[in-house]
């Protein structure tokens, strides 16, 4: 209902705005050079093309997500606030180069960034609920599809102008749509993970290390998209302090994934040797012999079986390996093998901790 109310009074003030202009002016030209000089004019003008692109972004909403959830509203409204105050931000820096171009270019970025939020946020449903439809995935496609098309051609186009024409306000935009695309990257293969886990038979255990690896790769990506236009800035205008926090943060990330992998590395290697396997006395000796990760029982083997040597080291990852046995850590908690290594991927502690 508020958004029919906006959209009649902003039609009827941009219709009585050229219909005046185009009766008090003897020709075409004249009338829109009024509007074009007149600030008063201008401003319904844009508040009409802004409301004719929330129609046009609603509809492709109902096209490619139809209707919203509402953690996917809520998520929006967020962003979206953040965006415009980083954006005015941004605006000081550029306050000389203020025109109508750049009102068209930061409302194309603003329009393009819901998107992507979207997309993001449906992709990472996926994991919450993996069995979809295939309407679901042909509208998934086709909008990953046009998102990449769009970024690649606004960033190249964006880092183009720059090379040719030098540092100018295109130096933001160009620097965001790089940004975007690195998002999206990320998107898409998080999506493509998703489809190969849902397709699969048994659970994928190995699906969260390469999505670990993927966010890796493009936080690396973005920390040096985000530092060459920080240096860009500084040189030719002044310190960009809407992008510090970004800058910060993107570097902290980047470093505890590093921190992460290490550690993940170092308490999975050699888990067999590492960890013994856990008796049948330790099971019966533990209040509960359920796995507190998958909820499930945990039976050792025999005490024949579990003492006696192997006569070849096992592998941990070879295809008789048993991931049912419950390994016992050092702290005397016990989960199963593949439980554990699933969580060390995520923490590098003891799940009861």
């Amino acid at each position: 209902m508020r958004l029919a109310i906006y959209g009649a009074v902003s039609t009827t003030l941009a219709c009585w705005v050229v219909f005046s202009a185009f009766t008090q002016r003897v020709n075409y030209y004249a009338a829109c050079v009024h509007l074009a000089k007149s600030n008063v004019c201008m401003m319904i003008l844009l508040n009409m093309g802004l409301y004719i692109a929330i129609i046009i972004g609603k509809a492709m909403q109902a096209i490619f997500f139809g209707p919203l959830r509402a953690i996917e509203v809520e998520h929006l409204y967020e962003r979206s606030w953040y965006a415009i105050s980083e954006t005015c931000l941004a605006m000081t820096i550029f306050r000389d180069e203020f025109n109508l171009h750049f009102v068209v270019l930061f409302t194309t970025l603003l329009f393009l960034k819901i998107f992507h939020w979207l997309c993001q946020d449906r992709v990472e449903f996926m994991e919450q609920a993996p069995a979809h439809r295939l309407t679901f995935h042909l509208r998934m496609l086709h909008l990953m599809s046009v998102l990449f098309i769009v970024d690649y051609y606004l960033a190249s186009t964006g880092i183009l102008s720059i090379w040719e024409h030098g540092p100018s306000m295109m130096i933001m935009f160009g620097f965001e749509y790089t940004i975007m695309f690195l998002t999206l990257l990320s998107i898409i293969g998080k999506y493509i993970l998703n489809v190969i886990d849902w397709q699969s038979e048994e659970p994928w255990e190995g699906k969260s290390m390469y999505v670990f690896y993927i966010d890796l790769v493009v936080d690396f990506l973005k920390l040096v998209t985000y530092v060459t236009f920080f240096v860009i800035i500084c040189i030719y205008y002044q310190l960009p302090l809407h992008i510090v926090r970004d800058v910060y943060v993107t570097f902290r990330s980047f470093i505890q994934k590093c921190r992460d992998l290490y550690r993940y590395r170092r308490a999975t290697r050699n888990m067999d040797q590492l960890y013994p396997n856990a008796t049948v006395e330790d099971l019966s000796g533990t209040n509960d012999s359920t796995c507190i990760i998958c909820r499930e029982d945990m039976h050792a083997n025999p005490p024949d079986i579990t003492s006696s040597p192997p006569q070849q080291p096992p592998q941990q990852d070879g295809p008789h390996h048993n991931y049912d046995q419950p390994k016992k850590l050092p702290c005397g908690h016990i989960f199963h093998f593949h439980c554990l290594r699933s969580w060390l991927e995520r923490q590098q502690t003891c799940p009861t901790w």
